[in-house]
């Protein structure tokens, strides 16, 4: 029977493929004829170009030859005498096709023009032409978009939504999520596995510690949360990949996407730029200097401040940015060797304050909330290649250094409904403790100092002739990350939350994290006939060093296999222009160590009053209370994990393109806070009795009869109970500029599928009282928890640009077609239940007659589960530039939501009405 081709082993598939991709072909021949000698080099700079497709073929026959240029961007074949038919492409570039007679030995150089060359401005981001699903943003992209920080070019990714500035909250990055999504700490293990890669350094956020119990407060607090977007200027930025798909080895410490930052590098003239909106307003100036007269050392420098109010009519909370850096570039290239050495110091500071207004809160008081963080960078590349034709194309050596002055500082107004033990007690125990006050002035600081260091060396070799070759990297990086602050400093008889469940801990004493990983990869370029496949297999190893042999991560590796294809067809020729075709698909997997902050948690201190007498005379009164002290680090808590695949189609004439991406992604380990039952044992003493005057002093244990108490409380850890998925489909179109009228029309969308939900069973106690007790019973149910949400929207853009007039504008219709929120369906009914001893029992039909084992049934109405679903809504947005006097005067505006159709709907019989008012802003720039 023929095995079907659904039971065949997947990871056979893959190390098939794997296998293919890595050969390398060696053929030989001896040459007749006449020799054609190509040497292909980029139009716009002149720097010889690597892999271009070349095709030699006579009209009307079958035979065909061709190959790839080399490193150095050449090419030799060997053809009989006659008349042929050159064609040269590479993508990116516009294809040549031209017409040569062979009668002797020809050598020439051809130069390719970039699809996007200095005459076409393209104010959009594009899609980029690799193995993998990313988009590309350049300075012209941004220039035009107007942004004040990174979180507004997320907008221009298949799926991105215009917003208005969002500086009171931490901006993450969510790739390929359906908007609407409830923001949860339970679901940022997304966030935190997109990489943000700097100059080749990534943003290590690992060692980050701040945290406050205020939970007003939490939105504010990045840690968990990967990188925050806020903190990252655009004017510096001279182009940004934001790979969706499946990235390289290369990277790691991901499981959701990849940023790649390349900041601006090269002589250039005095720039500025000052923008004001709404909100904020924004000055940035920078220039490239020559220090040596003949461009082998540049040095650019950079200076961006930022002042955004929240709301413009309250001035008590506003988010200010200040950036800078200075960035060197040394080149060797008179040597056997070109080296290059690139050395950057950078500098970002984020304030970020927050007071009531006394007039408007109870009790006429001002609380403050201050943030503050200042980080210092120091990066290094030093990369050699040698001159000469070799194997070894490569050598580099990358690293990174940052430190980084946390701090936050608040001030809070406690108050208290009843009288509570002061958390004082550092021991478990019986512990004696005092009273604290009803109302008190809180001050809390929280002084962190994360540190983080990096190194990397890297290789790149070549091999194989021009019909088959494969291109090989293999690195080594070492990563880590230390806190080296106080942690938070405070006084405990005045704590900021009144139940409060920590003591102060030094963030010094949580031992550093390193993580040492190890990658290879092979990119292999098959050309067939008129046919180009390009196959690229790596596998990524990763682990974590020095962890404690308690720890499940400890001596652990993980291997990220992952694997991309790419199907060139050959060019179809339509009133002669080719019309291309470009098939690709790509699956892997990808992981995210815990943070420090999920490694090392605080202790859970819990205190119980055994003794609660008070009286009117003060030294008569004592409080004694039972403190249980919990390490609350969970050994077994694993990477997070992502396995992600998606296939794509891509299409392009004339300079129109077509590109369609379906893609699937299953994290089922994401990071949550997950609920464990704790069972606490105390005493509780009777003082009613007791008469303090004729004892003359205030009760004492010893003295006084008890009551056995046992107590049931959920608590939680982090675990790795989060489950994400994500499907959906991507697209974007793209045409050339109608003659004439100049105008580029662009669109772009996505249909995102994302489903939220909890991967392990969840334990809930309900808060009921019976007989002056609460419910010492806890239910364990089978429940996701979870939620899926949808999005569909397209995006049309008609962007002008008419260089006579030095003007360039754009019309945008952001059409949200739908967004839909659905609870997944939940059983209230507990598989399990744990009584006052600790006993994990059944629940059966029988605990639903019991009076108080049926209080753990829960009951959801079925309206819960239903789809709701938000219409649709369209606004336009407005963007336009001007420039004077040689373009070295730049005027620009914007404005979003110039229009909008926002229909009313009604949900559970009430209209809901929908309202949106513009949002525009105006900037200058100047090039001196």
């Amino acid at each position: 029977m023929t095995k079907s081709l659904w039971h065949i082993n997947p990871k056979k598939i893959f190390l098939t493929l794997s296998i293919l991709a890595f050969c390398v072909g060696f053929a030989s021949a001896m040459p007749d004829g006449k020799v054609v000698d190509l040497k292909v080099k980029d139009g716009s700079n002149s720097s010889p170009l690597e892999f271009v497709a070349v095709t030699l073929s006579v009209p009307g026959q079958s035979g065909v030859k061709g190959g790839y240029t080399d490193s150095d961007g050449h090419f030799s074949a060997t053809v009989n005498p006659g008349t042929w038919q050159l064609e040269v492409s590479m993508v990116g570039y516009k294809p040549v096709r031209r017409t040569i007679k062979v009668d002797r030995d020809l050598t020439f150089t051809l130069p390719l023009d970039p699809m996007d060359s200095l005459g076409e401005v393209v104010v959009t981001a594009r899609e980029a032409r690799n193995a993998t699903s990313a988009s590309l943003i350049d300075t012209t992209a941004m220039r035009h978009l107007q942004p004040s920080s990174f979180s507004d070019l997320v907008a221009l990714l298949p799926g991105g939504i215009t917003k208005d500035p969002e500086m009171g909250a931490v901006n993450s990055i969510a790739l390929r999520e359906a908007s609407g999504i409830t923001s949860t700490d339970d679901y940022t293990t997304s966030a935190l596995g997109t990489a943000f890669v700097v100059d080749g350094v990534r943003l290590n956020t690992d060692a980050d510690m701040q945290r406050t119990p205020d939970t007003n407060r939490a939105g504010h607090i990045a840690t968990g949360k990967g990188v925050d977007m806020r903190s990252i200027s655009t004017d510096d930025i001279e182009s940004v990949e934001i790979v969706r798909g499946i990235p390289s080895v290369e990277y790691g410490e991901l499981t959701s996407g990849l940023v790649n930052i390349k900041r601006k590098s090269g002589v250039s003239r005095f720039e500025a730029r000052f923008k004001a909106d709404t909100q904020s307003q924004l000055l940035y100036a920078g220039k490239g200097f020559d220090l040596s007269g003949d461009n082998t050392w540049i040095l650019n420098t950079g200076l961006d401040y930022l002042d955004s109010k929240i709301d413009p009519r309250n001035n008590r909370e506003n988010f200010k940015r200040v950036t800078g850096s200075l960035r060197s570039l040394k080149r060797w290239d008179n040597t056997p060797a070109r080296i290059n050495w690139t050395s950057n110091l950078s500098y970002s500071g984020t304030f970020e304050k927050d007071d009531n207004d006394p007039d408007l809160s109870v009790n006429n008081t001002i609380d403050y909330y201050k943030n503050t963080k200042h980080t210092f960078r120091w990066d290094n590349s030093l990369v050699y290649a040698p001159s000469n034709p070799s194997p070894l194309q490569e050598l580099s050596l990358t690293s990174g250094l940052s430190y980084s002055n946390d701090r936050l500082t608040q001030q809070k107004h406690v108050a208290s409904s009843r009288v509570l033990p002061m958390p004082v007690s550092t021991v478990g125990g019986s512990n004696y403790v005092g009273y604290l006050p009803m109302l008190y002035l809180a001050d809390y600081r929280v002084e962190g100092d994360p540190f983080t260091a990096s190194l990397k060396g890297a290789g790149r070799m070549r091999f194989g002739g021009s019909s088959l070759a494969s291109i090989l990297k293999a690195g080594v990086e070492w990563n880590m990350s230390k806190n080296y602050g106080r942690g938070a400093v405070y006084d405990i008889e005045r704590p900021l939350t009144a139940g409060n469940t920590t003591r102060p801990r030094a963030f010094s004493d949580v031992p550093a994290i390193h993580l040492l990983s190890a990658y290879l990869e092979s990119e292999t370029k098959w050309y067939a006939g008129r046919h180009t496949i390009t196959l690229t297999a790596g596998l990524r190893e990763t682990q974590l060093l020095h962890l404690d042999k308690k720890y499940e991560l400890s001596g652990k590796p993980y291997l990220d296999p992952r694997f991309n294809a790419v199907w060139d067809l050959p060019a179809v020729y339509v009133n002669n222009y080719p019309l291309n075709f470009e098939f690709a698909g790509g699956a892997g997997w990808h992981t995210k160590m815990p943070v420090a902050a999920y490694l090392y948690p605080d202790k859970l201190y819990s205190d119980f009053e055994q003794l609660n007498y008070y009286h009117n005379v003060e030294d008569y009164r004592v409080m004694n209370v039972m403190t249980y002290i919990e390490d609350m680090t969970n050994y077994s808590l694993r990477a997070a994990r992502n396995f992600k695949w998606e296939a794509r189609a891509d299409i392009s004439y004339r300079g129109n393109r077509l590109s369609v991406t379906y893609f699937r992604e299953n994290m089922k380990d994401g990071f949550r806070n997950t609920g464990f039952v704790h069972t606490y044992t105390y005493n509780r003493y009777d003082a009613s009795a007791f008469d303090p005057y004729a004892a003359g002093r205030a009760p004492q244990l010893e003295d006084l009869p008890y009551t056995p108490q046992t107590y049931l409380a959920v608590r939680s850890k982090t675990t790795n109970g989060s489950r994400t998925l994500k499907e959906g489909i991507e697209y974007t179109i793209q045409s050339r500029r109608l003659p004439k009228v100049n105008t580029r029309v662009t669109v772009s969308g996505a249909f995102f599928k994302t489903t939220n939900s909890n991967s392990q069973p969840l334990w809930y106690k309900p808060s009921i009282i019976v007989n002056n007790q609460e419910l010492q019973y806890v239910g364990l149910y089978d429940d996701m928890d979870g939620s899926e949400y949808r999005s569909f929207n397209t995006n049309i853009l008609f962007d002008t640009d008419l260089p006579r007039l030095g003007l360039n504008f754009s019309i945008g219709l952001q059409n949200v077609w739908c967004t839909s929120r659905r609870t997944l369906r939940r059983d209230g009914i507990p598989v399990q239940y744990m009584d006052a001893d600790g006993t994990l029992r059944p629940y059966t039909e029988e605990s639903m007659t019991d009076p108080y084992l049926k209080q753990l049934v829960r009951n959801f109405a079925e309206s819960s589960f239903a789809r709701q679903t938000v219409p649709s809504s369209t606004t336009v947005n407005l963007k336009a530039t001007k420039s004077f006097w040689q373009k070295r005067i730049g005027l620009a505006l914007y404005v979003n939501r110039l229009l909008a159709i926002e229909p009313n709907y009604e949900r559970y019989g009430i209209t809901i009405r929908r309202y949106s008012t513009p949002y525009f802003g105006m900037e200058l720039n100047l090039k001196i």
